[in-house]
């Protein structure tokens, strides 16, 4: 009986997503400092779509809407970030040495 070797796609998907994350050595400061400005331009993003709302130029209600919501869940994963890291923090005051 002959075996054919199996073809799996997903294996070298999985291969080239290794080597990307071993690529990547950016630190915890250049990750974090990524996703404050990702936040800010979602935010800017949101606040010109209301203003185009609010001045009538707005065609895509829909549209304006996806955008406040990814800005509102951008801010609210910093907001938790941020939530957790001040917890480490104060967890860290409290050891005693």
């Amino acid at each position: 009986m002959k075996i054919n070797a199996a073809n799996l796609p997903f294996l070298t998907t999985l291969n080239k997503s290794s080597e990307v994350t071993q690529k990547s050595n950016a630190s915890f400061a250049d990750w974090i400092s990524e996703k404050i400005i990702n936040t800010n331009s979602q935010l800017n993003a949101a606040e010109h779509a209301l203003a185009e709302l609010a001045a009538g130029k707005a065609e895509n209600l829909h549209q304006t809407m996806i955008t406040l919501e990814q800005a509102k869940l951008s801010f609210q994963y910093l907001e938790q970030i941020r939530n957790r890291l001040m917890t480490a923090y104060q967890e860290l005051l409290r050891e005693q040495i």
